[in-house]
């Protein structure tokens, strides 16, 4: 599959920078909740009073049973606790000014939208699979064509269409985030003046709270692994996760008018889809 992160963010991307109404954290929260269901993959018991205690993100049936329900959970506390409160930390990195994500939290979107950004995250993830796979119900025709050995297993079409895509895609999001940054996009959308984002206070305490929650989930991840790298790598991601949000819970709500000012005349304070808090 095209890598979870970055790769499967690219086609969504655009999507918000056309119609800025759209619910950006849902849409690529949604392009990235069908390879998270891997973490529950190969479990100790596979079905609790006859009911599997497995997902499978991918399966057109389970796109409102997990990506839904899943991708509704991580977008709330992504917009509600974590970017708002943890993405002032974040290293700036020069032209993508990664601290405007702490502004993400000053709109609230409808929930219809919120709820078709997800669905058609987890929708455009599973068609860019569709395309990249051979092992699948539909699959481009001739993807099991055997191309080539390689350290005694059989590369075929598909094979080579997940690396291209993986690098392709993973390039692609890059260039697209950069220039979101360099638009100050994430700024205007949340109704805002883009402004230099201040350090905010016990900097230095949250940073090392994030470094050892990832060295944690890090290791309990790694006690998975004999479920497969995929499956150890979705719990480091959903744990990981989860131990953002506890951070974030310890951290006071932001005065979202401190350092920015609102735009009157912003996508934000005018498109109907939107609703600004």
């Amino acid at each position: 599959m095209p890598v979870t992160f970055l790769a499967h963010q690219a086609p969504v991307l655009p999507l918000k920078r056309r119609w800025p109404g759209l619910d950006g954290v849902a849409l690529v929260v949604g392009s990235t909740v069908p390879d998270l269901a891997r973490a529950t993959e190969r479990l100790p018991v596979l079905y609790l009073y006859g009911t599997p205690t497995w997902f499978d993100g991918h399966r057109p049936d389970q796109l409102v049973s997990w990506c839904l329900v899943v991708g509704l959970l991580i977008t709330w506390s992504a917009r509600r606790l974590v970017l708002p409160r943890l993405g002032g930390h974040l290293p700036d990195l020069g032209d993508f000014h990664l601290r405007d994500l702490r502004l993400v939290g000053r709109t609230r979107h409808r929930w219809w939208n919120t709820v078709g950004c997800v669905l058609i995250g987890a929708s455009v993830h599973s068609l860019i699979d569709v395309l990249t796979h051979s092992d699948r119900p539909l699959s481009l025709p001739g993807s099991s064509t055997h191309l080539v050995e390689l350290a005694g297993r059989s590369i075929d079409v598909a094979n080579a269409l997940q690396i291209a895509a993986s690098v392709g895609l993973s390039v692609w999001a890059v260039v697209q985030m950069l220039d979101i940054g360099r638009r100050r996009d994430l700024a205007r959308w949340s109704g805002a003046v883009p402004a230099p984002a201040p350090t905010p206070p016990h900097h230095r305490a949250v940073v090392a709270a994030v470094l050892m929650a990832t060295l944690a989930t890090g290791a309990l991840a790694a006690t998975q692994m004999h479920r497969g790298a995929r499956v150890a790598l979705m719990t480091w991601a959903l744990a990981g996760w989860f131990s953002l949000c506890l951070i974030a819970a310890t951290r006071p709500r932001p005065d979202l008018g401190a350092d920015t000012a609102a735009v009157a005349d912003s996508e934000a304070a005018v498109d109907p889809l939107l609703e600004v808090g």
